[in-house]
């Protein structure tokens, strides 16, 4: 009894994180088509109009707010200069606060260490201490979003910022 016991809990929970995972793909498809959602859509390195180079250290990026326009598609180069792993997420509210949740779960499920798994979100990007990571946006609607980290503790320990989408006036 105790060889089955040991056999079946290794598989329930690698079963368990795969239904997770996929849950968490699931979302970040949902509706969304071409990509696109109420903050933007992923962009392609042609489109680039341009690059901004983003440091995280420690508990802070190394930029506070991003002011951007409508129609604007911004390379997003963020190194991880900190010791710690980090994310970076491009969304509103609701969409910052779901990721957090995502990624409280995963790392409750799967222990510390294990959110390097790959991000379906196209949003957000993953890093390791040391990794330097692109993501490519487009911003193609006016409002008030925000660019956060979501691993646990890190956007109440303030990693987070607004980014203003202004009307594009050309």
């Amino acid at each position: 009894m105790v060889k089955t016991v040991t056999r079946i809990l290794p598989l329930a929970a690698a079963i368990g994180a795969a239904l997770l995972l996929g849950a968490v793909a699931a979302r970040a498809d949902a509706g969304h088509g071409n990509g696109s959602v109420p903050f933007g859509k992923p962009g392609h390195a042609a489109q680039v109009d341009r690059t901004i180079e983003l440091d995280v250290d420690g508990m802070s990026y190394s930029m506070e707010k991003l002011d951007v326009k409508a129609g604007e598609t911004i390379r997003f180069v963020i190194r991880n200069e900190s010791e710690i792993e980090h994310d970076f997420t491009i969304g509103d509210k609701a969409t910052q606060k779901s990721h957090r949740a995502e990624m409280a779960e995963m790392m409750e499920h799967m222990g510390p260490g294990s959110a390097t798994m790959e991000h379906d979100d196209p949003n957000a990007v993953f890093l390791e201490a040391g990794q330097t990571r692109e993501l490519i946006w487009i911003f193609d609607k006016a409002g008030n979003f925000e660019f956060a980290c979501n691993v646990p503790g890190h956007y109440e320990a303030g990693m987070h910022g607004p980014i203003t989408v202004g009307d594009n006036d050309a």
